[in-house]
């Protein structure tokens, strides 16, 4: 029952710029730790309504990975090989150019795959900016903590919305 040491999770978070991957197992740590040392309360999957701005910015860098992934299927190096480290660390300086590379990306995307995505993925970033004040100029060990289950979430989520709608598409039978 004792908190846990905070090498533990500053290790999980270069692991996590290391390897350019948040896994299961990363964000099950960095959860406990949270839950255990700062008496948060992080639930397993997605929480739209969570105010901390770090979780709410690893949101918005899943969304910015997802909408270049749209756009550039098949693509060598994302902007989480290139920036998660820097936007993890340092947001107010990485998001700017991110956020001006998403408009690009976003009207490729929407044109070889309708409408309909570009004003669904501009909803999102909107419902996620919408709590954000300003863009942290820096974040500690439990905001990069908060900013990797943001991301890990946001991505789960997306996969999730995939599985649910294909099996809805599916006949019964």
């Amino acid at each position: 029952g004792a908190p846990y040491p905070p090498t533990l999770a500053s290790a999980v978070i270069a692991r996590i710029r290391a390897d350019r991957a948040v896994s299961y197992l990363r964000a099950a740590i960095l959860k406990a730790f949270l839950n255990r040392n700062h008496d948060q309360n992080i639930p397993m999957s997605l929480d739209p309504n969570r105010p901390e701005p770090a979780y709410r910015v690893g949101r918005l860098f899943a969304v910015l990975e997802k909408t270049q992934e749209d756009a550039l299927p098949g693509i060598n190096a994302t902007i989480r090989d290139r920036f998660y480290s820097s936007a993890s660390a340092t947001p107010a300086s990485v998001f700017p150019r991110l956020l001006r590379t998403y408009q690009h990306h976003l009207t490729k995307a929407a044109g070889e795959r309708g409408v309909g995505l570009k004003v669904n993925r501009e909803r999102l970033v909107q419902e996620i900016c919408s709590g954000l004040v300003a863009m942290p100029a820096h974040l500690g060990l439990e905001g990069q903590s908060l900013f990797a289950l943001g991301y890990y979430h946001q991505r789960q989520a997306f996969f999730a919305k995939a599985d649910t709608q294909s099996d809805a598409t599916l006949p019964a039978a």
